[in-house]
């Protein structure tokens, strides 16, 4: 158990720094930001209590806001997300691990549906709220859509590299 929790550690740690350093300087044709420091919430264990969810959220949002000066929008999100992650994680479980009690969220436990349906969803949820925050006023309602729509699928996409990368250990 304490090799699981160092890796998601290291996980974490990683994808912080890759995301402050790295990610937040990529705008794809202007819309896609990838945020894939999200993946870091989406692989704790099913059994890690809710409030741990919520604050390590709030937590590894607050890291990114410090990096990338975005005043409190990625802890907002973060906290959010956290808050949702145990019920999409509930949601999209296979059915043998109704007690929750050895679920480890990856592909090898989950398989790619279920598993890319848990990551979508609260992928879509984090970036929606991220880019809501960050463009209140809904001026430009198509640049938001885009927004929201390429970081979503760009983090996607990087998250299905790290879990491939993950895979493999």
């Amino acid at each position: 158990m304490i090799q699981i929790a160092l890796r998601r550690m290291f996980w974490m740690i990683l994808l912080l720094a890759l995301q402050v350093v790295v990610f937040n300087h990529v705008h794809l044709y202007g819309y896609a930001t990838p945020m894939p420091y999200v993946y870091a919430l989406l692989i704790l264990p099913a059994v890690t209590p809710r409030w741990l969810y919520v604050l390590l959220g709030f937590a590894l949002g607050l890291c990114v806001d410090v990096g990338a000066n975005t005043p409190g929008m990625a802890a907002a999100a973060g906290t959010l997300t956290g808050l949702a992650t145990p019920f999409f994680l509930h949601l999209f479980a296979p059915k043998e691990f109704d007690d929750d009690s050895t679920l480890l969220p990856s592909v090898g436990s989950m398989g790619w549906g279920s598993f890319m349906s848990y990551v979508a969803s609260a992928l879509l949820l984090h970036v929606g709220t991220f880019y809501a925050i960050e463009d209140f006023a809904f001026y430009l309602p198509l640049r938001l859509f885009l927004n929201i729509l390429g970081s979503t699928v760009f983090s996607i996409l990087l998250i299905i590299a790290f879990e491939l990368l993950r895979h493999k250990e």
